[in-house]
C-alpha cells in the first residue's frame, strides 16, 4: 500500500467501541457504524463520479472502497480496541472509542496497473479532504495526528 494520503488517529463515543457483536470476526471488530456513518458523509462524492461501497468488514476493524474509473481508495478503520476483558487484571472500560483512520490508493498486485492505470493523486486528495472534514466537523469526535501526542 502506498503512502496514505489521510492518516489520523479518531477518539468518540459516537460510535460502539464496548458491544462485540456475535458477527464480528474478531472481539476488535468495532467501526461498523462508523463507517455506515462515514459513508453517507461521503455520499456527495457520487457527483464527481465516485462509487462508496458498502462497509466491509476486516480483521481489524472496517473499512470502505471509494473508486472512479480506476482509481481504487480503500479508507480503513483501524479499530484500537481489543474486545476483550482481562479477568486477572480489571481495569475500567474506556471513555471513548479509538480508531486510526486511513486513506491510501490501492494498485492490488498487478505491477502494470502501479505504472499505467490507476494514478489519480487528485482523487485520493478529494477523498481523502471529504474524510477529514467529516471528521473535524463532527463536535463529537477529536481528530489528532496518527501517531502523534494525544
Amino acid at each position: 500500500m502506498p503512502e496514505p494520503a489521510f492518516e489520523a488517529n479518531v477518539r468518540t463515543r459516537r460510535f460502539n467501541y464496548t458491544e462485540v457483536q456475535p458477527h464480528f470476526i474478531n472481539p476488535c471488530c468495532f467501526g461498523e457504524d462508523f463507517a455506515a456513518w462515514l459513508a453517507a458523509e461521503l455520499a456527495p462524492l457520487a457527483a464527481r463520479g465516485f462509487e462508496i461501497s458498502e462497509p466491509i468488514q476486516e480483521d481489524y476493524g472496517w473499512g470502505l472502497w471509494v473508486a472512479r474509473a480506476k482509481t481504487r481508495i480503500w479508507i480503513a478503520l483501524s479499530s484500537l480496541q481489543d474486545g476483550t476483558e482481562d479477568e486477572e487484571a480489571p481495569t475500567s472500560p474506556p471513555t471513548e472509542g479509538e480508531w486510526v483512520v486511513t486513506v491510501a490508493q490501492d494498485y492490488g498486485l498487478n505491477p502494470l496497473r502501479r505504472l499505467f492505470g490507476g494514478r489519480d493523486a487528485a482523487a485520493a486528495k478529494l477523498v481523502a479532504t471529504a474524510v477529514r472534514t467529516a471528521l473535524e466537523g463532527a463536535s463529537d469526535i477529536t481528530v489528532s495526528p496518527a501517531g502523534g501526542e494525544r
